[in-house]
Parts: structure tokens; sequence; C-alpha cells
């Protein structure tokens, strides 16, 4: 997680926090919230085998779920989290 001038965790932005608290997420994979929670800089920069290993889901359940919470693609949530990284 990345930190704040304070040294202190920094939280995860607007978009992050909403998708991993999304009800839908969390009532079957809370594994890939709390992963988006403390490691959402991280994914800006996985790929999509890599993030599902380091959630411990199935590859292609962790697409489901992106397409699930409004990404078409892996591609596109990685792009919607650089575009959160570079709006720090």
């Amino acid at each position: 997680m990345q930190a704040d001038r304070s040294g202190r965790p920094a939280p995860p932005p607007s978009l992050v926090a909403a998708l991993a608290s999304e009800p839908r997420l969390v009532a079957k994979h809370p594994a890939l919230g709390d992963f988006l929670r403390s490691r959402w800089a991280d994914a800006a920069f996985m790929t999509a085998a890599g993030m599902a290993e380091a959630t411990g889901l199935p590859t292609t359940t962790l697409i489901r779920l992106l397409a699930l919470l409004g990404f078409p693609s892996f591609r596109s949530f990685r792009d919607a989290m650089r575009a959160q990284l570079r709006s720090r």
C-alpha cells in the first residue's frame, strides 16, 4: 500500500474503495476486495494471471468478476487503476 507524507498507508482512491466494497464482490470473493483495499496500486502493473494468483482466484473468475464490476477487459481495469495512480 502506498504511504502518504506522514508515512501512514494512504487509503485507496474512491473508485477502488467502491469496487472493494461492492456487495456482489464481497459476498462471494472477499479476497479480491481485500486485495483492492490493500494492494490496489500493484494492480496497475499486474497481469490478469498475476493478480489472480495474488488473490487466490482462477484467472477466468477474476475476469468475470471485473466484468461484473463494469470492466469489459482486464486491460480496462488496469487502465483505470493507472488513471487513479496518475490522479494522486
